[in-house]
């Protein structure tokens, strides 16, 4: 796929590369995921529009519009330069947008910012022991006990865990169903 740039991105363009040029020197190599040093750049990164682009600056995002050629021309320097590239992981790419969009409001206070920001790792579980990735099949169970829920099951494969100081996971909250998982509607 061919992506066609107007020339009204131009300076778009030019503010990125100026903006590597100026931090060629920066070297986060054998620093820890939550080092000060990884958490400035990333706050320098968001607070330049180059990462968390369109979440809300309530959230500690950049407050950007949702531009998919600005956010290609970002990638495109980005991996031109040998500057550090911003974190990524489960917690921004599939928890943070999970909380924006159905967590409550004292949740994405507490998670989304630090996050973002690479205070909190997270990581994910998913897999389970007999069923691998197949969601269909989970059998993790989370049943709510007051006001808070109580998660029973089993995860493996749990992706970026040795970092982690939270995990997202899927439990159900209901009985399995007794029709077969992949039975299509008739």
């Amino acid at each position: 796929m061919e992506l066609e740039y107007g020339p009204e991105y131009d300076d778009f363009r030019a503010e990125v590369k100026s903006f590597v040029k100026e931090n060629e020197g920066v070297n986060l190599i054998g620093k820890s995921l939550r080092s000060s040093d990884r958490v400035d750049w990333q706050q320098k990164l968001i607070d330049h529009g180059y990462f968390a682009r369109s979440i809300p600056k309530e959230y500690g995002g950049f407050g950007g519009d949702m531009d998919i050629l600005k956010t290609r021309i970002i990638a495109e320097e980005f991996a031109k330069s040998p500057i550090p590239k911003p974190l990524g992981g489960q917690g921004i790419q599939m928890l943070v947008p999970t909380l924006l969009e159905l967590g409550t409001e004292d949740q994405k206070q507490a998670y989304v910012k630090p996050t973002l920001r690479g205070e909190i790792i997270w990581c994910q579980g998913y897999s389970e022991p007999n069923s691998g990735s197949d969601l269909a099949s989970l059998q993790t169970k989370g049943e709510l006990d007051g006001d808070e829920w109580v998660i029973n099951g089993q995860k493996i494969w749990t992706s970026t865990a040795k970092f982690a100081q939270m995990c997202f996971c899927l439990g159900r909250n209901e009985p399995m169903p007794k029709t077969p998982r992949y039975q299509l509607p008739t």
